[in-house]
């Protein structure tokens, strides 16, 4: 998998390891349904169709991350009525891991291949660095990653204090995985629909210039940005649409909207503008190395590259050298593809 924004807990930490800043009981109101406003056991979001809920018994108050605002949706009456359900509980304490992991994220979080309750899944521990500690977070999911129950170790968090059970980078996590299963894609982008209704995908690692590129198109008139450092794609109506997520770059821009591509660029910074033409075998290559992939997974990387490689058939693909100045913007409009 590529690798992800490293979460840091401090040592002295003394509860909640990965409580957000600023969350407090109007949060909680805000991130929660009116009806359950409460005991605050629902709650849920919508990012690029994919519908996301989590709901407790009563022993866990549940709170949107101030982040997810744009995208939350009501979790309606029931427990199972999203794409992605879990259910969150407390435990007295979760077991130290004594298998090997299938994958280590190099931070906080592993992945293990493990079954629960003679049902085929994955579970993701969350522990901090200290020798012989056990995890202050485990959530076990189906191979579709449809059903989860998540188990947050009462050792770190408190029955009445509120909390979003899928902090990042589980949220994110969690996504890349269940696009893995033929629903879609998340890339390192900029997505941005320009006063015409083109939507301009612009890809790029970390310092190629996405947070840059965005805010050059920021005040442009007509103009919509949908991310400034992640877009999901997805394939619907024989096209392939892009779609904003919360998890924004240096720029801070997120939306829940999504638009179709017109065009994909790979982002280089340069002395002067100038639209390279890419042949697809070229720009499925450049596309995978930009993309957040499960390698871990045989299934999910074996659809991955066969999404890419029909985004790449699909859509006009180049290399887009640019001066991060307004003449870059003038560049795109005036290219004709």
């Amino acid at each position: 998998m590529t690798t992800l924004k490293t979460q840091i807990v401090p040592e002295s930490l003394a509860r909640n390891p990965e409580q957000p800043a600023g969350l407090d009981n109007r949060t909680v109101a805000a991130g929660a349904d009116s009806h359950d406003r409460v005991s605050n056991t629902k709650i849920a979001y919508k990012i690029a169709g994919n519908t996301f809920g989590m709901y407790s018994d009563g022993d866990v108050s549940l709170a949107l991350d101030p982040g997810l605002h744009d995208f939350a949706i009501d979790p309606g009456k029931g427990a199972a009525n999203c794409d992605v359900n879990i259910r969150v509980s407390l435990a007295d304490r979760l077991p130290l891991p004594v298998l090997k992991p299938l994958f280590h994220s190099g931070g906080l979080w592993s992945l293990y291949e493990e079954p629960f309750e003679q049902r085929e899944g994955y579970r993701f521990n969350f522990q901090r660095s200290f020798p012989g500690e056990a995890p202050y977070k485990s959530v076990w999911f189906d191979p579709k990653f449809k059903t989860g129950y998540l188990q947050l170790s009462r050792e770190f968090f408190s029955a009445g204090q509120p909390v979003y059970p899928l902090e990042y980078p589980l949220d994110e996590v969690l996504m890349i995985h269940r696009l893995a299963c033929g629903h879609g894609l998340e890339v390192h982008a900029v997505g941005i629909v320009d006063q015409d209704t083109r939507g301009h995908l612009f890809l790029g690692h970390s310092g190629a210039g996405k947070s840059t590129t965005a805010r050059l198109w920021l005040n442009q008139p007509g103009v919509r940005i949908l991310s400034d450092d992640r877009i999901v794609l997805t394939s619907r109506g024989g096209k392939i649409w892009m779609h904003g997520t919360p998890w924004h770059g240096d720029a801070g821009i997120s939306s829940p909207d999504s638009a179709p591509v017109t065009n994909i660029y790979f982002l280089q910074q340069y002395r002067h503008n100038e639209i390279l033409t890419l042949a697809p075998g070229f720009a499925a290559a450049e596309l995978f190395a930009r993309s957040f992939v499960p390698r871990h997974c045989p299934q999910g990387l074996e659809f991955t590259l066969g999404f890419i490689d029909r985004v790449a058939r699909q859509i006009p693909c180049n290399i887009f050298r640019f001066v991060p100045q307004p003449s870059a913007v003038e560049a795109i409009r005036h290219a004709r593809h």
